[in-house]
């Protein structure tokens, strides 16, 4: 078993979202950044994350003028810290039934984010690359 980082895999986290912000606004950032999942915040700290799916469990509901993202994050984030194991993340993913996970550095701040898409990526790279190592694929 290979004991490779979930960093090597962590996507940077490029858009986060006010908690205060319209439910349409996370839904055109999503769309314009072509991104599913997008955390929240307070200017400081995450406080949740909002997933594509949530923002279109609504979507053409008249939600646009009042629903704000406060309203429909996830407070129960997955938190893990970009030394831990690639493999024990993906797990984590899996059996909290979620789709991403914030990653911390030594410090607790934000690192960035892996998601299921990072998870599949890996797998893609680890497996397809020692398969043609060993000339699986040639």
């Amino acid at each position: 078993m290979k004991n490779i980082k979930v960093e090597e895999f962590t996507t940077p986290i490029l858009h986060v979202i006010s908690e205060n912000a319209l439910l349409d606004q996370a839904f055109s950032i999503m769309k314009e950044n072509n991104i599913r999942h997008l955390p929240v915040s307070d200017g400081e700290q995450i406080l949740g994350i909002i997933s594509e799916r949530d923002v279109m469990a609504l979507y053409g509901k008249g939600w646009q003028e009042a629903i704000r993202v406060r309203d429909f994050m996830n407070e129960s984030v997955l938190s893990v810290y970009r030394g831990d194991n690639l493999g024990e993340v993906a797990y984590q993913l899996s059996n909290n039934k979620v789709g991403s996970a914030i990653v911390l550095d030594e410090n607790g701040k934000v690192y960035g984010i892996f998601t299921v898409t990072d998870a599949l990526n890996a797998l893609v790279e680890i497996f397809v690359t020692d398969a043609y190592e060993r000339s699986d694929l040639r």
